[in-house]
């Protein structure tokens, strides 16, 4: 196995507004829990923060220090994290626009079905809650001996109700899939305009770090709608390496976790956003892992991001389709439990194991061997 002393590790996360603290939190968490798997004993730092727009933290592990940057766009995502019942009905009427009422809709049923249906899930829960509190709200109202105060009653209770079943969709997690279809369609429409100049921010950080010839090994990971964010950050970041050659023998490493880019890369006016995807998959030096798995409905399982949209890969360039086999990495019984949290589903990428295995995301950021080495050993 190759040895790694100097490891930069960059993080891009999802459509999450949980901040650096959380994901510090997780990991130190996290890897305590999958040192009994892999034995790696990993000490993991005190948060940092680096500039505005990213913190980091140190991890020691067998001999290598790894610098785990976390690239924070989370002021973002509050800004388009919809609250209200109005801000409900409008990222519908967006989800309905541009991913059912459109003549792209073949594409998604055929890429993702049940992602397009968990995209319906938030609709359908609002329709019926909406029946619902009607219902209840005007038969308990008829119910009371007073006339006049029956149609006060009936709207307070049907305020109340529909409250009610807001602070529930997002107790379960109802809204969220809806807010990150809504972003992508608006994002691929160019209404996200503060997300260029952060995207030029992290790209010029990663080249930095590919540019010092102290790192040996590079590794930018992308979970959910980072995985979004990550293709025109690094193929950016890539145009900024003068020295090709730094990126020869797999020093760089892009992993995608939980991949939802066809949200962008299928709309027709995402041209910049192709060219981005097709600079990366005409990068034969660049390692790109792609993990998805089919029991993540948040994710576009095994679906290449590159031919899917109708570009092509180089020769030896491209994603390597991978699944993560999380049915082989627990207890059966653990994951029966897990198979049903559909929301931990998406982020069990990040997560411990019971069981060792060919995905391990702790060694793959903290482990002595490059991650082309780690692949080999393990299969």
């Amino acid at each position: 196995m190759n040895p790694i002393k100097q490891r930069q590790v960059f993080y891009l996360h999802g459509f999450d507004p949980r901040g650096a603290s959380h994901y510090h939190r997780l990991y130190r968490e996290q890897a305590k829990q999958q040192s009994s798997v892999n034995g790696l004993h990993i000490e993991v730092s005190a948060r940092k923060r680096q500039d505005e727009h990213s913190h980091h933290w140190q991890l020691d592990a067998s001999g290598t220090r790894s610098c785990y940057c976390f690239l924070s766009w989370d002021d973002i995502v509050r800004r388009h994290w919809t609250k209200g019942w109005g801000h409900i009905l409008s990222d519908i009427l967006c989800f309905m626009r541009n991913y059912v009422l459109t003549p792209n809709l073949l594409r998604y049923i055929t890429a993702a079905p049940k992602q397009l249906m968990a995209g319906l899930y938030p609709a359908v829960f609002m329709l019926l809650s909406l029946i619902l509190s009607l219902w209840l709200s005007t038969t308990v109202a008829a119910q009371l001996p007073w006339q006049a105060a029956q149609w006060p009653a009936g709207l307070v209770l049907f305020a109340a109700l529909m409250h009610g079943s807001k602070l529930a969709g997002n107790k379960l997690a109802v809204f969220w899939l809806l807010r990150i279809y809504a972003f992508s369609a608006r994002w691929a429409n160019g209404k996200v305009p503060e997300l260029e100049p952060r995207i030029n921010h992290f790209a010029r950080q990663i080249a930095s770090a590919i540019n010092d010839d102290n790192n040996d090994e590079i590794v930018i990971i992308a979970h959910s709608v980072g995985t979004m964010m990550v293709i025109p950050t690094l193929a950016q970041a890539l145009e900024q390496v003068e020295d090709k050659n730094k990126l020869n023998n797999q020093r760089v490493v892009l992993i995608t976790l939980g991949h939802c880019i066809p949200l962008i890369s299928f709309h027709p006016q995402a041209i910049r956003f192709k060219a981005a995807i097709r600079s990366l998959a005409h990068t034969p030096q660049l390692m790109w892992l792609d993990y998805t798995a089919p029991t993540d409905g948040a994710c576009f399982p095994l679906l290449n991001p590159v031919t899917s949209c109708g570009e092509q890969c180089a020769p030896n360039a491209g994603p390597q389709m991978l699944s993560p086999r999380f049915f082989t990495l627990y207890h059966p019984a653990r994951y029966k439990k897990l198979r049903r949290a559909w929301y931990t589903m998406h982020f069990l990428y990040l997560m411990a194991t019971d069981k060792p295995g060919p995905y391990d995301f702790f060694a793959f950021t903290a482990g002595p061997g490059a991650i082309a080495s780690q692949l080999k050993e393990r299969t």
